[in-house]
């Protein structure tokens, strides 16, 4: 569950699971990838905002073991011509283990979004 913090950010306790390990012991990129692709949707959801993913640029700065507690938390840094840009991070306690930026766009009126 993701919660909202004053200055429009969002963030939410993950604790990397066995089942999302790519290599033994180590949380799958495409793992780190998703979570952080999901923060950063969550923060637009907060804010009204329903858009796709259009560009995802993931840096892996360390390894994530399986078992680690971890925090995921992302901001909108801002829009133009709806295009919205955000970044999001996850960090094992103050040390960040990978960060994002993205691109979202706001999709035609012909495709209907829904989020659970």
């Amino acid at each position: 569950m993701f919660s909202e913090y004053p200055d429009g950010s969002v963030c939410a306790d993950y604790t990397a699971d066995h089942r999302h390990q790519g290599y033994t012991g180590l949380l799958h990129g495409g793992m780190t990838s998703t979570l952080l692709d999901a923060a950063m949707t969550h923060c637009l959801f907060m804010q009204g905002v329903q858009a796709l993913t259009a560009e995802l640029t993931v840096r892996f700065i360390s390894p994530v073991c399986t078992g680690d507690k971890l925090m995921v938390c992302a901001r909108l840094l801002g829009q133009r011509r709806g295009v919205y840009q955000l970044e999001a991070w996850l960090a094992k306690g103050q040390q960040k283990v990978a960060r994002a930026t993205a691109k979202f766009i706001v999709p035609s009126q012909d495709i209907a979004l829904a989020h659970g």
